[in-house]
């Protein structure tokens, strides 16, 4: 049951699905909730101006940042996803309809370059884009493109069915964290 959660139980909670869903947001207000050190891969992935690391640089990074003892990881990222989820107590997993992410990431961008939102889950130099047709094109494309590897992975290495949370749309999702008890 959803409410019944024992969060003292949960150390190292993994937040994973398309970019718009929300996980960044949930995992401040978990990481509140909880005191738990998050980490958004996205400012670990990502250099100035959009610059990205190398592949063996950011698998050296997720190796040091999963053998803490306590976080809450939020990103995507499914070449990592397998180190990650195995040292993983709980997954949270946003698994929305593309349409409704294509829309929340033009909503954050309008938002973001007009001065209402400043992002804070992105690294130093990284400003929001008005439109970027590339990266519209990945969320449009990573419910059919993405998730089925996503679960695949997590089938792969046997994660265990109770402890990971699957939800659908924006109103499971807000359903789920407003009958959070802490």
């Amino acid at each position: 049951m959803i409410n019944r959660i024992d969060w003292k139980n949960f150390n190292r909670i993994l937040l994973i699905g398309s970019p718009g869903t929300g996980k960044s947001t949930a995992a401040k207000f978990l990481g509140e909730k909880l005191n738990l050190e998050v980490i958004h891969l996205d400012k670990y992935f990502w250099k100035p101006d959009w610059e990205m690391r190398s592949r063996y640089e950011f698998d050296e990074i997720v190796l040091e940042l999963i053998m803490k003892d306590k976080w809450i990881i939020d990103g995507n990222y499914s070449r990592t996803l397998k180190v990650r989820a195995k040292r993983a107590d709980l997954i949270i997993f946003f698994d929305f309809p593309s349409y409704f992410c294509v829309y929340r990431i033009l909503k954050r961008s309008f938002k973001t370059k007009l001065g209402f939102e400043k992002r804070t889950d992105m690294a130093d130099g990284c400003d929001e884009k008005w439109i970027d047709r590339e990266f519209v094109k990945f969320v449009w494309n990573f419910k059919k493109r993405t998730v089925p590897g996503n679960y695949l992975t997590l089938n792969e290495i046997g994660f265990e069915k109770n402890k990971i949370i699957v939800l659908k749309n924006r109103r499971e999702s807000e359903k789920f964290f407003k009958c959070l008890n802490f």
